[in-house]
C-alpha cells in the first residue's frame, strides 16, 4: 500500500514538473517568423523580425534588425530566397544609403551575408521559415561574429562585445 502511494506521489510530482517546464518554454510555435524576437547567449544583442513591406521584391521574405542592447548600434537585415538553390540568404547591413545604390555602395555597408539556418531542439539545422510560417526555435548565422569584428563601423567608441552566432527565441511581437 505504501509503495502504491509513493508511486502515485512520484507520478503526480513528475507530471507537475513536466507541466511547469512546458509552461516555461517560449511559445515559438504559436508565433510566425515575421513577429519573432531572438537574443544571443549573453543577452547582449536582440534580433527582431518584422513583416516585409508589400512594395518589396517578391524574393524578399523577411526583414529584421539586430540591435546591441544598451547602445545605439542597430543593423538592418533582409532575407531573400535564392530561387536556384532555394536557400534563405541573409544580408546584414549598417547605415546603407537609401534609394538606388550601386554594387560598391552596397558592398561597403554589408556587414555579413550568408544562409540563415533554423535550429531545432534536436540540434538539426533547417532553413529559416518564411514570414508567415511558425517561428524557428533558434537561428544560426554562420561566421556572423567574426564578420562583425572585421567590419569597420567607424564609431567613436569601438565595439567590445560581439554577438554569438546562435540566437534563441525570446518572445513574439503581438499581432496588431
Amino acid at each position: 500500500m505504501v509503495s502504491c502511494a509513493r508511486s502515485r506521489s512520484a507520478y503526480i510530482a513528475a507530471a507537475f514538473v513536466a507541466a511547469a517546464s512546458v509552461l516555461a518554454t517560449p511559445t515559438f510555435a504559436a508565433c510566425t517568423q515575421d513577429r519573432a524576437i531572438y537574443t544571443d547567449r549573453d543577452d547582449a544583442y536582440t534580433l527582431t523580425f518584422k513583416r516585409a513591406p508589400e512594395d518589396r521584391p517578391v524574393m524578399t521574405s523577411n526583414e529584421f534588425s539586430i540591435e546591441m542592447n544598451d547602445s545605439d548600434l542597430k543593423l538592418d537585415g533582409v532575407v531573400m530566397w535564392n530561387e536556384a538553390a532555394a536557400r534563405p540568404n541573409g544580408i546584414v547591413m549598417f547605415k546603407c544609403p537609401s534609394g538606388d545604390v550601386t554594387g560598391e555602395e552596397l558592398k561597403a555597408c554589408t556587414v555579413w551575408q550568408g544562409v540563415i539556418y533554423a535550429l531545432t531542439e534536436g540540434a538539426d539545422a533547417d532553413l529559416l521559415p518564411k514570414a508567415d510560417e511558425p517561428a524557428a526555435q533558434a537561428l544560426l548565422l554562420p561566421n556572423f561574429s567574426s564578420a562583425m569584428s572585421d567590419f569597420n563601423f567607424k564609431l567613436d567608441k569601438p565595439i567590445e562585445t560581439f554577438p554569438w552566432e546562435v540566437f534563441r527565441f525570446k518572445e513574439c511581437v503581438p499581432e496588431q
